[in-house]
C-alpha cells in the first residue's frame, strides 16, 4: 500500500484533471487502403518490427494477449492479437477482453500500428494517444471497404515529423499484429513493469464513450486522471453480482478471467442490474431470494480478495440513473428485496456491508446519496449527502419523507451533443473516408463513415457525440476526406440531441442538502436513453471518482 501511496502521489493530477493537452499533436491516417486480405501496406520498408506480444512493449495485462479472435486473422504473417480471459456460465464457456492498450518508447518520427477491425464498425478505429504525458486528441478512422461482414486489415501511421525519444501510450481500436519502426529508429523498454495496474469490474457504464476515450472512458479516465497508465476492463452490458445479464456472466462467473489480471487495485462499480437474474432464451427475469442475492455479493467480494490478497478493493454503490428511485420505497420484487428499503438503497446497503465483512485493504465509494467514501481503516471523507446523479421527475405524491420513486423519471440529453450528420448524396470512395470536423461551439464530436459495396456513404455516425453545440452557428462544419474520393459525397446539416426533461427538479429543495444548487444535473449527465453517461458524465463519474480513490487510499 506505501508503494501505491508514493505513485499516486507522485502522479496524480493534484486537481484530478486529464493530462495537459498537448503541445505538438501528430498525424495519424491510413497508409493506403483497409482490405479484407491478410497484407497491409507500409511507409518503411525493411523497418523495426514489434509483435504485439513483444516484450518491448508495455501496457496492461500484457500476458492475456492471445491469438483468439474468431478466425484468427494475420496481417503480413503477424497473428492479430486480442485479450482473453475465459470463464463459464451456466456451463457454457464465454470470455471477456479489453480495450487494446499499449505502450513502447521510441525515437521513430513515424510510428505504424498494423491490425484488423471489423470491416463496417460504425465507429471506425479510434486512435487516443497519451505522448510524454500529453494527451493528444483522439482520432477516428473509418474502417469499411464495403465489403462488410469480415476483418479489414490495414496499417495506422502516428508521424510527428520530427525525431525525439518519445513516451507513447496509445489506446487502440485495432486488434494489433504489429507496431514497427524505421530500419534506422531506436526502439526502447518503456520499463513500465512496476507500474500498478488498475481492473475495472461493471456493466455498460463502462463501455461508454467520451470525448478522449473509446469503449471503457470512465476506467480510463480514471486512470489517467491517476497517473495510472496500465487499466484493464471486463464489461458486460446488463449484468451484476447476480444478473447474468442473458447468461452471458455475473461478476461470479467472470471472477476467474478477471482476478488472473494480477492487478494492484481492482474497482467493481456495479448493482444497477441487479438483483433479478435475466436468462437467455427465451428471455426472462427469475427472481431469486434476498438471502442468495446477499451471497452472490459477499461470495464474490470473498473471492477477490482470497483470488488477490493484497490488492486493493475499490466497490461504489449502484449508480442509479433515475434519481426519484435513489432514496425511494420503490422495490421491484417485495418477495426479495424484504429489507424495508427502496431497491438502491437495499443493493448498496448490501455491497457496503459485504465489503466490511473481507480483509482490507478496501475503500468503499457512495454514488448513490453522497455519503462519501469510507476505508478498512475507518477513515472518511467527501461527504455532501447530494446524491451524484440528480434531477428528473419526482414520482407522484413525494414530500420530504414520502419518496415512491418514479420509474418513468429522469432526463438527459442536454449536453449539446451532435445526433445525426444526413447525407444528400453518398458520392463514391475507394474506402469509407475518414469524416473532418472543425469549428462550432462545443468540442469533443468524433465520427467515423461507413460505405456500401458501390463506395457510396451510407452513414456517418457520431461516436462521440461531443458537448457544448448550439443550433445555427453553434453547429459544428463536417467534410469527407479526399484521400480515397472518387465522387464526392454531400452533406447536410448536422442536427442536434434533443434534451429530455430539462425543468424537472429533484431532490426538492426542501430536502436538499443546504448550499445545494444542481439539483437537476442529470439533464446533462446523462444520454437520451436516460441510463447510460454521456460524455460530459464521464468527466463528471470519473474525476469525481478518481478523487475519492486517491483520498481514500491516502488514508489508509
Amino acid at each position: 500500500m506505501a508503494a501505491l501511496q508514493a505513485f499516486l502521489q507522485a502522479n496524480a493530477s493534484p486537481t484530478f484533471d486529464l493530462p495537459a493537452a498537448a503541445t505538438a499533436v501528430p498525424t495519424i491516417s491510413w497508409v493506403g487502403v483497409v482490405s479484407e486480405g491478410q497484407t497491409a501496406p507500409t511507409t518503411l520498408p525493411n523497418g523495426i518490427v514489434m509483435a504485439t506480444s513483444s516484450a518491448m512493449l508495455g501496457g496492461p495485462v500484457r500476458n492475456e494477449y492471445t491469438a483468439s479472435l474468431p478466425g484468427s486473422p494475420t496481417v503480413n504473417g503477424y497473428p492479430c492479437l486480442a485479450i482473453n480471459r475465459p470463464y463459464t456460465c451456466k456451463g457454457i464457456a464465454r470470455s471477456t477482453s479489453s480495450p487494446t492498450v499499449l505502450r513502447f518508447k521510441t525515437d521513430a518520427p513515424v510510428v505504424e500500428v498494423c491490425g484488423v477491425a471489423a470491416d463496417g464498425t460504425p465507429f471506425g478505429a479510434i486512435q487516443s494517444l497519451i505522448v510524454d504525458g500529453q494527451l493528444v486528441p483522439s482520432k477516428a478512422l473509418s474502417c469499411s471497404s464495403g465489403v462488410g461482414g469480415g476483418w479489414a486489415a490495414g496499417t495506422v501511421a502516428i508521424n510527428f515529423g520530427t525525431r525525439a525519444v518519445r513516451d507513447i501510450w496509445l489506446q487502440t481500436g485495432l486488434n494489433v499484429a504489429y507496431i514497427k519502426v524505421g530500419a534506422a529508429d531506436t526502439v526502447l523498454s518503456v520499463g513500465d513493469q512496476p507500474d500498478p495496474q488498475l481492473t475495472v469490474v461493471g456493466d455498460s457504464y463502462l463501455q461508454t464513450e467520451s470525448h478522449t476515450f473509446s469503449g471503457g472512458a470512465i476506467a480510463l479516465e480514471i486512470g489517467a486522471r491517476l497517473g495510472i497508465r496500465k487499466v484493464a476492463i471486463d464489461s458486460i452490458g446488463g449484468t451484476g453480482y447476480e444478473n447474468s445479464g442473458g447468461d452471458l456472466g455475473n461478476l461470479g462467473d467472470r471472477l476467474p478471467g478477471h482476478s488472473a489480471d494480477n492487478s494492484t487495485v481492482y474497482l467493481v462499480m456495479a448493482g444497477l442490474n441487479d438483483y433479478g437474474d435475466v436468462t437467455g432464451t427465451p428471455s426472462e427475469v427469475v427472481w431469486g431470494t434476498g438471502a442468495a442475492y446477499e451471497s452472490a455479493v459477499l461470495n464474490y467480494l470473498q473471492g477477490l480478495r482470497t483470488a488477490q490478497p493484497n490488492a486493493l478493493i475499490v466497490v461504489t454503490a449502484p449508480f442509479c440513473p433515475i434519481p426519484p428511485m435513489s432514496d425511494s420505497t420503490y422495490v421491484a420484487n417485495p418477495a426479495t428485496n424484504t429489507s424495508g428499503l427502496g431497491d438502491f438503497l437495499y443493493k448498496a446497503q448490501v455491497q457496503k456491508s459485504s465489503l466490511q465483512q473481507i480483509a482490507g485493504p478496501w475503500v468503499y465509494i457512495d454514488v448513490l446519496m453522497g455519503t462519501g467514501w469510507l476505508n478498512s481503516s475507518g477513515a472518511s471523507g467527501d461527504v455532501t449527502n447530494l446524491q451524484w446523479f440528480t434531477g428528473g421527475t419526482p414520482g407522484p405524491g413525494t414530500t420530504a419523507t414520502n419518496k415512491p420513486g418514479n420509474t418513468l423519471g429522469g432526463g438527459g440529453g442536454g449536453y449539446g451533443g451532435i445526433l445525426s450528420i444526413p447525407i444528400i448524396d453518398g458520392g463514391r470512395y475507394l474506402q469509407a473516408p475518414d469524416v473532418l470536423v472543425s469549428g462550432g461551439s462545443g468540442a469533443g464530436v468524433l465520427a467515423a463513415a461507413a460505405v456500401d459495396s458501390n463506395g457510396a456513404v451510407t452513414a456517418i455516425t457520431p461516436f462521440s457525440e461531443g458537448s457544448g453545440y448550439t443550433s445555427g452557428p453553434g453547429l459544428p462544419a463536417f467534410s469527407l476526406d479526399p484521400t480515397f474520393q472518387v465522387v464526392p459525397a454531400t452533406l447536410s446539416t448536422p442536427t442536434l440531441i434533443v434534451g429530455v426533461n430539462p425543468n424537472g427538479e429533484y431532490p426538492l429543495p426542501s430536502f436538499a442538502p443546504p448550499g445545494a444548487t444542481d439539483l437537476n444535473n442529470i439533464y446533462m449527465m446523462l444520454r437520451t436513453d436516460l441510463t447510460h453517461p454521456s460524455p460530459v458524465g464521464v468527466s463528471y463519474l470519473s474525476s469525481r471518482l478518481a478523487q475519492n480513490i486517491y483520498e481514500g487510499v491516502m488514508a489508509l
